[in-house]
């Protein structure tokens, strides 16, 4: 039997250290290679993964080929590792580098087939973009995307209905308030859902600033666990634009959670931080999230990529 590679990111194994047998140890096993990674549903995996600029640091070792698992193909691991080399281009804010992501996805697209050419040109593609990056040129594309706020509207009405699991959070005021504050998002007629969206982009400038420019990795690791989890975009049932779609809706929805906690005025603790992640994986691993997921769908035109772009402006 042919031995193939297991990673397992530092923050699994540190994490492993000191939770031995921990639920929230997943390892995904493919034909051709194994995955070690945690779900991110309680504080604790969350801060594992969230906390430390050196937490997806590989650790490879090997381990027995399973013949009956099914193999991820070469375009699959091809196209993970470009998004994954897309979503690290230094310098670029989250929503640059999900925009990047997005460019890379969409020219993919253009690319079909699985020979050595073609593979070889999806492997380059985040060469690409980083010379755009080093340029401006990337920066000034995103700065010319028309501002679509009726998407962001809908999803903020979406919002106020989601089943979050709020006792995750820390005992706080905000604990009590931020689920009375996200039920009434429901209830906003369209002049109030403009003006609250406005405020919003402009409360995440502020929060960003001050809780995540100082620790960006915070934000970089959560897209990167993202895209390292669970293989992305490789999906059994959806497609690339698709899976592109509820990347960037996951982000926009993270975004405005962390707005609303500071919209009064609040601080946010690194604890909060991480309980807010945890609470938001609760939520999208969850039977509501799929439910949310097809409503919003119902919602879109046909272009997946222009209306994942529409969500990250700010």
């Amino acid at each position: 039997m042919s031995m193939i590679e297991c990673y397992e990111p530092d923050f699994v194994r540190s994490f492993l250290s000191h939770n031995p047998g921990s639920p929230l140890h997943v390892r995904t096993v493919w034909k051709n290679e194994i995955r070690q990674s945690l779900v991110l549903t309680e504080i604790a995996s969350s801060k594992a993964a969230l906390s430390d600029p050196h937490a997806f640091a590989l650790h490879v070792s090997h381990g027995d080929e399973e013949p009956e698992s099914r193999a991820l193909s070469p375009r699959e691991q091809v196209l993970n590792q470009a998004a994954l080399d897309t979503a690290t281009l230094a310098g670029l804010s989250p929503e640059l580098r999900l925009y990047a992501l997005g460019i890379m996805l969409s020219y993919s697209e253009k690319l079909s087939g699985n020979s050595p050419e073609i593979l070889s040109q999806l492997a380059s593609l985040p060469l690409g973009l980083a010379e755009h990056a080093e340029n401006g040129k990337l920066q000034a594309q995103f700065g010319q995307l028309p501002a679509v706020l009726s998407l962001q509207c809908q999803l903020l009405t979406l919002m106020g209905g989601f089943d979050f699991d709020w006792q995750i959070l820390p005992d706080s005021a905000r604990k009590i308030s931020l689920p009375l504050q996200v039920s009434l998002l429901m209830l906003q007629d369209a002049n109030s859902e403009a003006l609250l969206q406005q405020q919003l982009q402009d409360q995440w400038q502020k929060t960003c600033e001050q809780y995540f420019v100082q620790s960006p990795w915070i934000l970089s690791n959560y897209l990167i666990y993202r895209l390292y989890h669970e293989a992305f975009p490789r999906h059994d049932s959806e497609n690339v634009s698709q899976r592109y779609f509820e990347l960037a809706t996951d982000f926009y929805l993270i975004r405005t959670l962390f707005s609303l906690w500071t919209l009064d005025g609040s601080e946010l603790t690194h604890d909060d931080i991480f309980a807010v992640f945890a609470l938001f994986e609760r939520w999208r691993l969850s039977e509501d999230a799929i439910f949310a997921r097809q409503q919003l769908l119902a919602l879109l035109p046909a272009d997946h990529l222009l209306c994942a772009f529409s969500l990250l402006i700010c």
